[in-house]
This record gives structure tokens, C-alpha cells and sequence, in this order.
């Protein structure tokens, strides 16, 4: 008898052991579907919310009608001028040597690069064309001073100039605001029209442009629990990535979001020396998790290609 009720004992016990791993698959499997539903949902909600919370538009002649030096701004805001089909978005990351983007990139209706990053040497990479080039206020203060100014560097010379601007240069009472604007970057704008009155007007990003991508980065973190919030500020990729989305129907992004070609620490594909720091200036991480859950592109293919397929936002209709 005692062998008996042993052995219906164990059983109780299996027949537990069994329904709980039973339970513990179910759940794992409604967690699953459920995680997928609702990484569906944020995909589909996500560009009306980026189309609603950052507009963009760059500050026009009229904005600063009082404003003694009105004349070096453009007339129309640029997203009034332009709009392109295909456009691509090339990051400076030194992964870029990973792969030879070049003719892809260049067969794009329109190229944004940034800063300081050259062509010359690196065609194979990169590509040869810019048609856009989205620039810090550091620029010519601090950094690229020599191609800024010389009449014989090709960078910046048959190239739409475009200033990002988180709140150095702003509006008040119809004039330029140059308050924040610690690197000079209006006053270098003035000199630069004198300088070259036959070049393209460059634009400036309306003020606030760059706060408002911030904003929304930390919202999506905290609502969405995918990324840590950060009080760093976007980098020029991610400025120049929401600038393109209200400007082509379709973005390719390369190497902003990084493949897994890369083992090294390096930061740029045409500096062999600088290393990426201990403590980043950027908000990298919410960057990242936000343009993946916009992209159209699988997770894998980007971890192998290090390209995003972004659609724009013209394509995006919204309530």
C-alpha cells in the first residue's frame, strides 16, 4: 500500500511538473505574440508621431525681415524647394570601409553626407556625388577650416550647405538670435556670402530643429521600454536622417546603424588614427533602437548590411 501511494504521489508530482512547463510554454508563446503585436503596432504608429512631433522647415529671408543681414538667407524654406525620390543618407562610420557602396550610393536622386567627410580616395566606399551637406555649428570655427575657405577645395564648393541647429541660431522679433551661437556659425555664414556670392545660399534648420528630435527620442524610449533615455543630444546623422525623411519618398541609410563588419574602435572611414572615446557625446543608443523600429529593413539584413530603408514621410498618411 505504502508502494502504491508512493508511486500515485510521483505522479501528482509529474503531472504538476508537466503542467507547469505546459503553462510556462503558453505564456512564453502569448508573451511572444504579444511582444510581436505590439513591435507592429509602434512600427505602423511611429512615422506619424515623428511626422506630428518634428516638423521641419530651415529659416527664410522673411522669418528675419528686421534683420540687417537678412540677404544671406534663402527665400523659401527648403523643404519648399526640393523633394526627391530615392535619396541616401551616408553615415561617416569607419565600417563604411567594410563594404563598396560607391555606385549604390551615387545612383540615388539626391546624397546627404556630413561635415567634414571627404569623397576623394574613398569613391570605392562612399560614392563620389553630395548634393547636401549637413554641417555642426562647429564648422568653420573649429574644424574644416582650410576646405571651408579655399577656393580650391571641391568639399563644400558645388554642394547645398545645410546648418543643423539644436538652439545656437534663433528668431526673435524678427531677427536672427545669435545668444547660443558659441562657435560664431551666423557670423562665418555672413563672411562666407561675401566671400562667394555666386554659391548656393546655405540653410539653417529652424531653431529648436535638433531639441525636438531629442524630445522625441526620449519619448519613444520611455513609452516603448526598447532603449535607455538619454539627455545627450542627436547626433548630425540623426538630424540629417528626419531632414531627409520630409524631403524624399524613400531614404537609404548607410552605416548609421551599425553591421557587424567592424571589430575595430575606429569612428571615421577616413581616419585611420581616431579611436571612439570612453564617454560618447551622442545619443547613440536611442538613435539606433528609434531608426530600427522605423526601418523597413529586417533586423538581420542590417546586422549583415549595415543599410536602413526608411520610407518617407510624404508616404505616410496620417489622422
Amino acid at each position: 500500500m505504502m508502494f502504491r501511494r508512493g508511486i500515485f504521489f510521483c505522479g501528482i508530482l509529474l503531472c504538476g511538473c508537466i503542467t507547469f512547463y505546459a503553462i510556462l510554454d503558453m505564456l512564453l508563446i502569448a508573451s511572444t505574440f504579444n511582444s510581436a503585436k505590439y513591435l507592429h503596432k509602434l512600427k505602423r504608429e511611429l512615422p506619424c508621431q515623428l511626422k506630428r512631433n518634428v516638423p521641419f522647415s530651415t529659416i527664410t529671408r522673411e522669418q528675419a525681415s528686421k534683420d540687417g543681414n537678412k540677404t544671406v538667407l534663402p527665400e523659401y524654406s527648403l523643404e519648399n524647394m526640393v523633394h526627391f525620390n530615392s535619396c541616401a543618407v551616408v553615415s561617416s562610420s569607419h565600417t563604411l570601409r567594410f563594404h563598396t557602396y560607391g555606385q549604390e550610393i551615387d545612383s540615388h536622386d539626391a546624397v546627404l553626407r556630413f561635415n567634414c567627410a571627404p569623397t576623394d580616395k574613398f569613391e570605392k566606399f562612399v560614392g563620389n556625388r553630395t548634393d547636401f551637406r549637413l554641417i555642426n555649428t562647429r564648422i568653420p570655427e573649429k574644424s574644416c577650416t582650410d576646405e571651408f575657405w579655399s577656393d580650391n577645395s571641391t568639399m563644400f564648393k558645388h554642394e547645398t550647405i545645410i546648418i543643423r541647429n539644436l538652439d545656437a541660431i534663433n528668431l526673435k522679433r524678427q531677427t536672427i538670435n545669435v545668444k547660443h551661437d558659441r562657435y560664431r556659425a551666423f557670423a562665418n555664414l555672413i563672411k562666407y556670402r561675401k566671400t562667394y556670392p555666386n554659391r548656393t545660399l546655405p540653410f539653417i534648420q529652424r531653431p529648436k530643429f535638433g531639441h525636438a528630435i531629442l524630445t522625441e527620442l526620449q519619448r519613444f524610449c520611455v513609452t516603448s521600454r526598447m532603449c535607455a533615455k538619454s539627455r545627450l543630444s542627436p547626433s548630425s546623422g540623426m538630424l540629417g536622417v528626419v531632414m531627409m525623411m520630409h524631403l524624399c519618398d524613400w531614404v537609404h541609410v548607410y552605416e548609421l546603424v551599425p553591421s557587424n563588419k567592424d571589430d575595430t574602435k575606429l569612428v571615421y572611414y577616413f581616419d585611420e588614427k581616431k579611436t571612439w572615446p570612453a564617454r560618447r557625446e551622442h545619443s547613440y543608443g536611442q538613435e539606433r533602437a528609434y531608426v530600427k523600429t522605423l526601418s523597413m529593413t529586417p533586423e538581420n539584413d542590417i546586422e549583415e548590411s549595415g543599410v536602413v530603408l526608411l520610407k518617407g514621410l510624404s508616404q505616410t498618411p496620417c489622422v
